[in-house]
């Protein structure tokens, strides 16, 4: 997660909210406290009662060790900030899905933190738009963009998943969680066995700082050259 002023921040209290949805669906958090603990702690198992019961032991032990931790609870789910990696939901804007060839799937590309010019991936059904993780034998590789080769450094590298680089198993990677974090104007090949290799160049937003331009006129050009 990103600390953001930028228009696209939202409180970090939303940002849980959400999740706990997710893995708590029949679960009402009573205070800031309840959404702060049950997003920052392993996914308890048990009744309501008993999940209660269990924030307010862990509630009452922290505040006997450090009183006014409801404040700093509260000051924290306030601050405002943006979420690299989270799903988009149907309607979210920004989002492109664009099919691979020869293939059940696509790649979806998603906005991250606009302050840190970050896009997610993922594969998703094709028919479906559910997503996947790694649902067929891939490589993904940074390259520099083939049409203008010459304008990047000759250096390429091959790209992880968040979760791999963070040390999860593929096997241990909840079902359609996985995604790749790049950066708005990034190129990246796909290569698969057999197939015939795929490349892409993630879109890119206009940063706040783009709007010094707004001073300056554009002379276009035609972007390629032909007879």
């Amino acid at each position: 997660m990103k600390h953001s002023p930028s228009s696209a921040a939202v409180p970090y209290r939303d940002i849980c909210l959400d999740r706990i949805r997710e893995i708590y669906p029949d679960l009402q958090p009573r205070n800031d406290w309840d959404i702060l603990q049950l997003v920052s702690t392993p996914l308890r198992k048990g009744t309501q009662e008993e999940i209660y019961a269990w924030l307010d032991q862990t509630y009452a032990k922290a505040n006997e060790t450090c009183p006014g931790v409801s404040e700093r609870t509260t000051c924290l789910l306030n601050t405002r900030m943006e979420l690299t990696g989270k799903k988009p939901r149907s309607g979210d804007k920004l989002v492109y899905i664009r099919p691979i060839p020869d293939c059940d799937y696509s790649i979806r590309l998603f906005p991250g933190a606009s302050d840190a010019a970050e896009y997610c991936m993922d594969f998703v059904e094709t028919a479906t738009g559910k997503a996947v993780n790694s649902p067929f034998e891939f490589e993904l590789w940074n390259i520099p963009n083939p049409e203008t080769p010459w304008l990047s450094m000759p250096m390429t590298g091959k790209l992880r998943s968040i979760e791999r680089a963070h040390g999860i198993k593929q096997e241990d990677i909840l079902p359609g969680e996985e995604k790749f974090v790049l950066r708005d104007g990034q190129t990246c090949m796909l290569t698969r066995p057999d197939k015939r290799p795929v490349w892409f160049t993630v879109p890119i937003r206009l940063q706040p700082n783009a709007q010094a331009m707004e001073a300056m006129d554009k002379i276009e050009f035609p972007r390629f050259a032909a007879e």
